[in-house]
């Protein structure tokens, strides 16, 4: 049996190990637990090290490495987004200037189509008007004309009538000649 199992209690604070009263204050310090414990902290050192200890140092160092690697992307994600923003904001300044000069392009089409509108008005009212006043000449003359042949034949019919009985068919028509010829124009 070891010397644990032979272990038994003995005075009070006190353990019997082997024949040897150990106390069992916690706050003595005991050569051999030192050396124990030491032994067992560089043995423990050791295999953490080994162990753990560097495989801990290469996961923190790779993730380290993610680490600057993501925030190297996240800055150059950042630039490309301020780029973006940049030629967006260029690419909307060029879609509003285009916009207004096609505003303005359209208005000055406007206007010129209302000018030539007008113009195309006054022109035609100036054709109907000419057109109106030649066709009241026309009409006019055409009064005229028959007014000019009504007041003949009346005073070609009075004329025969008072010729008739003291002109010959020469005189009468010699007249008629004379008279149509004086008629005004």
């Amino acid at each position: 049996m070891s010397e644990a199992t032979n272990a038994t209690l003995g005075a009070p604070g006190h353990l019997e190990v082997g024949g040897q009263l150990i106390p069992t204050d916690t706050m003595s310090v005991h050569k051999e637990m030192v050396v124990i414990t030491w032994a067992a902290f560089l043995i423990a050192f050791f295999l953490l090290h080994r162990l753990a200890w560097r495989p801990l140092l290469r996961a923190l160092d790779k993730r380290e490495r993610d680490i600057r690697g993501a925030l190297d992307e996240a800055e150059r994600a950042h630039k490309q987004a301020a780029a973006d923003a940049e030629r967006n904001r260029q690419a909307i300044n060029e879609a509003a200037e285009r916009a207004r000069a096609m505003q303005e392009e359209a208005r000055v089409a406007a206007e010129r189509a209302a000018a030539r509108m007008d113009q195309e008005s006054r022109e035609k009212s100036r054709r109907l008007l000419e057109d109106a006043e030649r066709e009241i000449d026309a009409a006019r003359q055409r009064a005229v004309e028959g007014l000019r042949r009504e007041a003949a034949e009346l005073a070609i019919g009075l004329s025969e009538k008072m010729l008739a009985e003291q002109m010959t068919p020469e005189q009468r028509h010699a007249y008629q000649a004379r008279m149509i010829e004086k008629l005004p124009s």
